[in-house]
């Protein structure tokens, strides 16, 4: 299969229906890029029998241009419906639908990388956002493959898993939501870090940050430690971390779905050390240990990154015992209910997504330690799901991740204490469990008391035997 047109990216698609995926069909694209993949050709060859609409994104409709269908060696212009581009049902042998994505307009229009952005030389745009795909998938998703050529000096690099023995070519999800990881087009200089049984492939676009990637490398090396020593492992065996500058401060998000990623957007020689970026590399790699949420639950996730990061870096002596219960001290009361709170599934908040998470995590700790007299905790839970699959390549519903949580430990702590706190607003006493775990706070000043009835169980939730 040729190029089709000058300046654009050629994707041809073997598109499936659940018969197809059923008989072990497996959708396949082969692009090629032009320079900075401005924009995207793609062909698909659709099987007989498919009848759903054709749809991308919603956010990216607009840039979807001239959608057409192969007939009897002609391109007919296909037309849209609400439902999205229905062709006419192919022949017995399938047939062939091409279309134009102009990923560098969606990107100027969007600016907003879990969709399309420009950053630096840097398109940044996950293959959800540009794939036209059914309107209506199968249980799970649809699997497919991407083979991808791209003229030097530029690459694609993305979070999608390589397919064994192919160069260039990527396994995709297509799952619902329209999520897949952190994916761009651009020119990167590459670091390789190994860790926790993990190949971290850190890309860092070069027309503006190429003087950081000693320093990132570093940074995230540590980060991808502490994760890996509370979670006994790093989350998912291959992860990009991809670094792209921005005009103002600094910023991190996880994405999944298929494939594992984390994209930071910087300002070129910031400050890696300061508390208010130190956390952010260590957070967004405990995302890629969840699986992708609901969007009623991203508490859950967002909680479960701000309750453990404190915890993973304490763990590998990067911040001391005073330091983790002093935030805690201050952050969780930010997560209690306030008037009109119809719990975590249903307040969506700031303060409820973030505290109110971690509020969760932490009383789960808890209880997870009363209840097997500190045998178990809730990193033992996470563990556990972690071995059963739960990771952010996945997308699995809220109770079969909490109940896999909750068979590592032998309890049924997570799911009843989801069940209390869904749905009502529950106001939990921290004093009386300061009070318990000897924890106080007086101006800057943390006291820990060794003497206090749940002190054991408050070194070992930092794993610091010594405070």
């Amino acid at each position: 299969m040729g190029r089709l047109a000058t300046g654009i990216v050629l994707v041809s698609a073997l598109a499936g229906t659940r018969q197809a995926r059923a008989a072990g069909g497996q959708l396949r694209y082969e692009v090629v890029a032009d320079a900075g993949g401005s924009d995207l050709q793609i062909e698909l060859n659709v099987p007989a029998g498919l009848r759903a609409a054709l749809v991308v994104d919603p956010e990216a409709t607009a840039f979807v241009d001239g959608v057409r269908r192969e007939e009897f060696g002609r391109w007919v212009a296909v037309a849209r419906t609400p439902a999205g581009w229905r062709a006419p049902e192919c022949r017995r042998s399938g047939c062939q639908i091409r279309y134009l994505f102009h990923l560098r307009a969606a990107a100027h229009a969007i600016d907003d990388p879990d969709t399309a952005a420009g950053r630096g030389d840097a398109l940044v745009g996950p293959v959800s956002t540009w794939l036209l795909r059914p309107a209506e998938l199968p249980e799970g998703g649809l699997r497919a493959q991407v083979h991808v050529t791209v003229p030097p000096p530029f690459a694609l690099v993305t979070g999608l898993p390589r397919v064994p023995h192919e160069a260039d070519t990527f396994l995709v999800a297509l799952l619902p939501y329209f999520v897949s990881p952190y994916a761009a087009f651009g020119r990167f200089d590459h670091a390789e870090i190994h860790v926790g049984g993990a190949t971290i492939d850190l890309a860092v676009e070069s027309g503006s940050l190429p003087r950081d990637l000693p320093r990132l490398r570093t940074w995230v090396g540590g980060a991808a430690a502490a994760v890996s020593t509370y979670y006994g492992r790093f989350p998912v065996d291959r992860a990009l971390v991809l670094a792209v500058p921005q005009a103002a401060g600094f910023h991190g998000k996880a994405m999944g779905g298929g494939g594992a990623a984390v994209l930071l957007q910087m300002v070129p020689g910031a400050d890696l050390a300061d508390p208010g970026i130190d956390w952010q590399a260590t957070h967004e790699m405990i995302h890629l240990a969840v699986p992708e949420l609901p969007r009623d639950q991203i508490w859950l996730s967002e909680g479960l990154a701000t309750y453990v990061e404190p915890l993973a870096r304490s763990m590998t002596g990067e911040l001391s015992p005073a330091s983790v219960w002093g935030d805690l001290v201050r952050g969780l009361p930010k997560g209690q209910p306030g008037p009109g709170d119809r719990g975590l599934d249903r307040t969506h908040s700031w303060g409820r997504t973030y505290w109110g998470g971690a509020l969760f995590a932490f009383v789960a700790d808890l209880e997870i330690r009363k209840a097997t007299d500190n045998r178990q905790s809730l990193m033992t839970a996470l563990r556990g799901a972690l071995v059963a699959g739960a990771d952010a390549r996945v997308q699995w519903p809220v109770e079969k991740f909490l109940t896999a949580c909750d068979h590592a430990t032998g309890t049924t702590v997570l799911i009843d204490l989801y069940r209390r706190m869904a749905t009502h607003p529950v106001t939990v006493d921290l004093q009386a469990i300061w009070r318990e775990l000897g924890v106080s706070l007086s101006a800057d000043r943390v006291d820990l008391d060794p003497r206090a009835p749940l002190a054991a169980i408050r070194r070992s939730m930092i794993g610091r035997q010594n405070r």
